[in-house]
């Protein structure tokens, strides 16, 4: 590396530190400011993802409720997070992460939580931590310690460690466990794939059974945290459970993910401590399907050497799946698990690329796939988005934790990716594309592709930014539809002006968002003059709406990445719903589109999807056949 380089580098790192630490300082004194936000933290080795989702889900019964996007749990995001809080959020819920000795301090100083909760105590960090798990905790419990005097511990009462800790914590605290003294307690779990997650629990002296849209017994504990809290916060527990009753788990979370070719992957691939493999190996023992396969990356924190560490784990998934699969820079030594040279139910690849097209060979209609790795070195998650998308990035360890939908890389030119791959993203041997058109790309569905634009995420709720995704919720509101996950984000079919309709809500963010619609209008046949897209539109004053049927983008990022992967120049139909707001000035207009509408503004949003969805209805019915 030269000299110019590494003083580039250096500069670039100094810059983004300086960033974040004004950032950090910015949030510390807005903190005081957001006096009527009750702040719940939640904290432990695994499950504070899913249980902060659903804490906000079970939070969201009583007022404006967020929580920190994704994983995102480290001091700089916490900072942002707490920066972008409306003043009228009622709660807000965090994940604390810690690292190592010392770093939850500063976290827990931002937070000041009124509301905390531990989940489990494991082994993830425990070298920084000295090799002891005690450590750990008394490292996690800083966020406990923290409560004021009226605050409330949530505490898994069947964790020796936080049972010990909670001994010694003064405040009031609310057990969840199976344990006979847990206030609530959990009588039994069963999740037999592909029935979800239910719970039969006991709280004050009654049985209650709690359905979840979760899979995998090991998510009661989250499950057991955001129901804690919401009954600190005051709910009932049928209005925490209400609330659950539909919440999703985290991308990369235990998350099933349906394809269109009948093969159902179930995606676990965020980490892969090998102390939590357990749990997951278990639901898919019990998992009932046609076939069972186990794609495993990269495991972490475990003391055994990875010579011994993978063939052992090898031949436990041998006992609980019909096909094994090994990835990553270790996958040729699961390969000692292997009873006799010819054995074909367990492979093992380095290259994930090749794994990806091993897979797209052999998987077959009724399958169950479970992908358990690590995202930061394995990205298993392209094994999905490469069978209908093309997909030329196959870097392994590249060190970004982003999962790969969200990354605008995964479409670079890379030297590793095949010929047959640049140009298709996973051609099959035969030739055949796997999308929905025809030879030549000729469309075969009828359809009317609708494109509602917004960023995934609930911290992007009720922004201008999702005023697209917003419209597309209100039409599908007034008819009886289901939204489906696909590799591209989120479907409904339905009929509107009596036609055949697909709501599409990319799962990409906004400025990304072209590449996902015409890889879901490539495999579902959708004629490209068929599609039209739903966007906020910062010209406009809010609630006014206009049809355009061409045009330019107007500065509009989302429509620049449309009309650039679609090659339509801007002739589509399009329908901008205005989202400058009456005390609107001249500020950043990023910092516009992505703060949230304020309650004053509630009446004009109201009518703005009012009026948008029933310009779609006419625009449809207007439309020639």
């Amino acid at each position: 590396m030269d000299l110019k380089t590494r003083l580039h580098q250096a500069l670039a790192w100094r810059r983004q530190l300086w960033h974040e630490r004004t950032r950090v300082l910015r949030a510390r004194l807005r903190r005081p400011q957001l006096w009527r936000t009750s702040f719940v933290g939640i904290t432990g080795s695994v499950g504070k993802t899913t249980a902060k989702d659903l804490a906000v889900a079970v939070l969201q019964q009583r007022g404006p409720t967020r929580g920190n996007a994704l994983g995102l749990n480290y001091l700089g995001d916490m900072a942002g997070m707490l920066l972008a809080l409306p003043r009228d959020t009622r709660f807000a819920v965090l994940e604390v992460a810690t690292s190592g000795p010392g770093t939850i301090d500063a976290r827990v100083r931002l937070l000041r939580p009124r509301i905390a909760a531990m989940t489990v105590i494991g082994r993830d960090h425990i070298k920084r931590f000295g090799g002891s798990q005690e450590a750990i905790a008394e490292e996690k419990a800083k966020l406990i310690q923290a409560l004021p005097a009226d605050g409330v511990a949530v505490l898994n009462r069947d964790d020796p460690l936080i049972r010990a800790l909670g001994g010694r914590t003064p405040v009031q605290k609310l057990w969840f466990g199976t344990a006979e003294d847990a206030h609530l307690r959990l009588l039994c779990a069963r999740s037999d794939y592909p029935e979800p997650l239910i719970l039969q629990l006991a709280y004050e002296g009654r049985e209650y059974t709690c359905r979840t849209a979760l899979h995998g017994t090991h998510l009661a504990v989250p499950v057991l945290t955001a129901l804690g809290i919401g009954l600190a916060a005051g709910l009932s527990l049928g209005e925490a459970m209400a609330g659950l009753a539909g919440a999703h788990p985290a991308p990369g979370r235990m998350q099933v993910v349906p394809t269109p070719e009948g093969i159902t992957f179930l995606r676990d691939d965020y980490k892969a401590p090998h102390w939590t493999l357990p749990p997951t190996l278990a639901f898919l023992q019990g998992a009932r399907a046609r076939r069972k396969v186990a794609v495993v990356g990269t495991l972490s924190d475990s003391s055994l050497s990875a010579s011994k560490l993978y063939p052992k784990v090898a031949r436990r998934m041998r006992e609980v799946a019909d096909r094994v699969v090994f990835v990553g820079p270790h996958a040729l030594r699961a390969l000692k698990a292997r009873t006799h040279a010819d054995d074909r139910q367990l492979v093992g690849f380095t290259d994930l690329l090749d794994a990806h097209h091993y897979l797209r060979a052999e998987l077959r209609e009724g399958d169950l796939v479970l992908l358990k790795g690590t995202n930061r070195m394995d990205h298993l998650v392209r094994l999905i988005l490469a069978r209908h998308q093309p997909i030329t990035c196959w870097v392994q360890d590249c060190g970004r934790n982003t999962f790969c939908d969200r990354c605008p890389l995964r479409q670079r030119t890379d030297s590793r990716a095949t010929p047959m791959d640049r140009v298709s993203g996973g051609m099959d041997p035969a030739g055949l594309e796997p999308d929905g058109e025809g030879a030549g790309g000729a469309p075969t569905s009828p359809a009317w592709l609708l494109v509602g634009l917004g960023n995934p995420g609930a911290e992007h709720d009720g922004t201008p930014h999702n005023l697209g995704a917003d419209v597309l919720q209100r039409l599908a509101d007034g008819t009886p539809v289901e939204w489906h996950p696909v590799p591209e984000g989120r479907i409904a079919r339905t009929r509107i002006a009596r036609r055949e309709v697909i709501l599409f809500r990319p799962g990409s963010a906004v400025n990304r968002s072209g590449a996902m619609v015409e890889a879901l209008r490539r495999r579902l046949g959708v004629d490209g003059r068929r599609v039209m897209v739903i966007h906020d539109d910062m010209d406009l004053p809010l609630a006014e709406v206009r049809l355009k049927p061409s045009g330019s983008d107007g500065g509009h990022k989302g429509l620049r990445s449309l009309f650039a992967a679609l090659g339509n120049d801007g002739f589509m139909p399009r329908i901008r719903v205005g989202a400058r707001r009456p005390d609107q000035g001249d500020g950043d207009a990023r910092e516009q589109v992505l703060r949230p509408f304020s309650t004053g503004d509630r009446a004009g949003v109201e009518a703005a999807l009012e009026r948008a969805a029933a310009l779609v209805q006419r625009t449809l019915h207007e439309a020639p056949d």
